[in-house]
């Protein structure tokens, strides 16, 4: 679907650029179908926004993410007989289930000085979180629980890790890359590439989180 819709907006004579991703999030407050397009009117936090996806069932007081990929300016749809001063197009749309997140989270509450789980091999959550300047750009390991998985957010799987440590309050730490096969309550060893002050738009910034990961039970 992005070859289709860079190909159209191509022909349409606007301009692609590249950047990096930049993460949404709101409420669909209205939805329009036409022209082989739903058009979505996302609130994020107040700011609305039109958002075009191939057209499929979707109704208003969902939330979603997606991601910006495509922006057309002063866009019309010849479908709607519609101008849109300003219209995102995404492949990427993703919306909550309405099961509950907690049903799918395994918190661990109670800190501890010393990770149960550590090998020779790995490092705590804790140590990672608070000397992250110390492995930047640098591989880390952590032996931990998988707390969270939120999958295939931006291309990836995002595999949130405790092991009990922490300074006042138990840390967590989140590794990203393909976790197929994972389930959250399962110890894993996670090692990946530390990015530190990583801000992926829409008020997702993260001090440390670890990329191109591969989990080992």
């Amino acid at each position: 679907m992005k070859k289709l819709l860079a190909l159209s907006l191509l022909l349409l004579g606007l301009s692609l650029g590249a950047k990096e991703p930049i993460l949404h999030q709101g409420i669909i407050t209205q939805v329009l179908h036409g022209g082989g397009y739903a058009y979505l009117e996302i609130d994020k936090k107040g700011t609305k926004h039109w958002v075009a996806i191939t057209d499929m069932p979707i109704n208003p007081g969902l939330e979603v993410r997606f991601i910006e990929e495509l922006v057309a300016e002063n866009f019309t749809s010849q479908a709607l007989q519609r101008k849109f001063d300003r219209l995102i197009f995404t492949s990427s749309l993703e919306y909550r289930t309405p099961i509950p997140e907690s049903d799918h989270l395994a918190f661990i509450k109670e800190r501890v000085d010393r990770s149960p789980y550590q090998t020779k091999e790995t490092l705590s959550v804790y140590e990672v979180v608070k000397n992250r300047q110390n492995y930047k750009d640098k591989s880390v390991q952590v032996r931990g629980k998988i707390v969270k998985i939120s999958s295939n957010i931006l291309g990836r799987d995002w595999v949130h890790i405790q092991d009990g440590t922490g300074e006042k309050e138990v840390a967590r730490i989140v590794f990203t890359g393909e976790a197929s096969g994972l389930k959250v309550g399962e110890i894993v060893t996670a090692k990946g590439k530390a990015s530190l002050d990583k801000d992926f738009g829409s008020g997702y910034i993260y001090p440390i989180i670890l990329e191109e990961s591969t989990f080992q039970k």
